[in-house]
């Protein structure tokens, strides 16, 4: 019986390789001004771009919601500042008053 050679390639939970896989996705998600060029349609990738714009995000700063939308705008080419905020809120990435006028990062923030 012939034993098949070690195989030299990291395993696939190997962290280093997800990271590689994250970064070549995003690379293709991002124009060449790092802004997200288009809403992906998948879900994992809608995850991705979103953590990458929370990334962007001062900690510590308040913005109405004019404030992070323009704020939102700079970080994205597809102009639809509501749905990412929107998203970031409903993960839990962002707070905002009830009614709506001040929004925040939390500190207790997920990261995917």
């Amino acid at each position: 019986m012939t034993q098949r050679p070690e195989s030299t390639d990291p395993m696939p939970d190997d962290p280093m390789v997800a990271l590689r896989k994250r970064a070549r996705i995003l690379d293709r998600l991002l124009d060449d001004r790092g802004r997200v060029a288009r809403w992906p349609v998948r879900r994992a990738q809608q995850l991705l771009v979103l953590d990458h714009i929370a990334a962007q995000i001062e900690d510590g700063v308040t913005w109405n919601e004019v404030e992070l939308g323009t704020m939102l705008e700079e970080l994205h080419a597809f102009h639809d500042p509501a749905r990412i905020r929107r998203e970031l809120v409903d993960l839990g990435v962002l707070a905002r008053k009830r009614d709506g006028s001040a929004y925040w990062k939390r500190s207790d923030a997920p990261r995917s």
